[in-house]
């Protein structure tokens, strides 16, 4: 299995998956992005939340959590009405 793996790889060449791999994350991050633009208030109650944990940078973590776990909280948006409800 391991060799077949491998002859698909230099077959395609590994720099293929890996420019594939990184236009899916830039696309992932555009997104995040786009979603921490239009919930604000989302940032504001995540910074308030983790202020014990992160006292200098709540502010950039609750931005980083917003943008890596945009799916998770639309999902919660779409399931509870409210963005975010029980995640914290």
């Amino acid at each position: 299995m391991w060799q077949r793996v491998q002859q698909m790889l230099l077959r395609r060449g590994i720099n293929t998956y890996l420019e594939l791999a990184l236009w899916i994350a830039l696309v992932y991050t555009v997104f995040g992005v786009g979603y921490a633009l239009f919930h604000i208030e989302l940032i504001g109650q995540l910074e308030a939340a983790l202020s014990g944990d992160f006292t200098i940078f709540a502010n950039i973590a609750a931005l980083v959590f917003t943008v890596a776990l945009w799916p998770l909280l639309l999902l919660s948006a779409l399931v509870c009405g409210v963005s975010g409800c029980g995640l914290f």
